[in-house]
């Protein structure tokens, strides 16, 4: 749970300000009735209560509660700019190959500082666990992109740093 609140974390906010034009999606598959994804749109998201672990992990919590019984397929939201929809990983791929262009981060991957990124861009990070096979293949096969962020493996949290300030360089 700390190393998915500090990527929300690193995701969302910056200097004490919730960073505009970004969603990220945690896909929860563990115990519990998964598949679940929870989703935060920075664009009308609230405080959180803060922007600490605590306050991201008890949305996080209360947000799991209130998708307790979906059934599969349905997505209600939750709070403001917070969203639970039963769904899985590769649905959720399908989802975004369909309307935005996606990139994945893998150590042999072009530098991410080679890429021209489209506004309509989606990054897919994993936890500390590699990737399943089968799910990288899906990847290239949606049309996904290899990036690298550089030659030292890291969090998927600073992965998403390096990322934004990628981008906000540009």
């Amino acid at each position: 749970m700390e190393i998915v609140a500090h990527c929300i974390a690193n995701a969302l906010f910056y200097s004490q300000q919730i960073r505009p034009d970004v969603m990220i999606h945690i896909v929860l598959d563990g115990p519990g009735d998964p598949p679940k994804t929870i989703r935060f749109e920075s664009q009308t998201l609230e405080s959180l209560d803060g922007f600490d672990e605590r306050s991201i992990c008890k949305a996080i919590l209360e947000t799991l509660g209130a998708g307790h019984k979906l059934a599969l397929g349905e997505e209600i939201q939750a709070y403001e700019g917070i969203y639970i929809a039963k769904k899985g990983f590769e649905r959720l791929l399908q989802e975004k190959a369909g309307s935005s262009n996606l990139f994945c981060l893998d150590k042999k991957g072009t530098d991410i500082r080679d890429v021209d990124f489209p506004l309509d861009t989606t990054f897919v990070f994993t936890d500390h666990l590699a990737m399943p096979r089968k799910t990288g293949k899906y990847l290239l096969r949606l049309g996904a992109q290899p990036i690298s962020v550089g030659p030292k493996t890291l969090f998927a949290s600073q992965c998403i740093v390096l990322a934004h300030n990628e981008l906000d360089r540009r």
